[in-house]
């Protein structure tokens, strides 16, 4: 293959990549900076709360905004083998809610 062929073909694939992949950089960013200016406590300071809580295998989390309030839902497989869904309060640490999924 030759070389513009290949750049044209790299530049056809980032095209067509959902816009939701180059959105997951500034979602670190963005949970970096709240982070660092005390707005939502660290995942590591949170995990030291979780992990006693639900023993079990941590499969997901996201950190995300409901109802106004920025925070960590964790997906968690518990050692019971149900998945709960696990919703925490990322400025206090705060456990909010918790459900089964099916």
């Amino acid at each position: 293959m030759n070389r513009q062929f290949l750049i044209t073909l790299c530049l056809i694939i980032i095209t067509m990549m959902p816009p939701g992949l180059s959105q997951a950089d500034n979602d670190y960013i963005e949970a970096r900076r709240l982070q660092d200016t005390g707005e939502i406590l660290s995942l590591e300071s949170l995990l030291k709360n979780v992990r006693p809580l639900f023993p079990g295998k941590i499969l997901q989390i996201e950190l995300e905004t409901e109802e106004g309030k920025i925070v960590y839902e964790f997906e968690i497989l518990g050692n019971d083998g149900i998945v709960r869904e696990v919703y925490f309060d990322a400025k206090t640490g705060k456990l909010l809610s918790v459900k089964e999924e099916d």
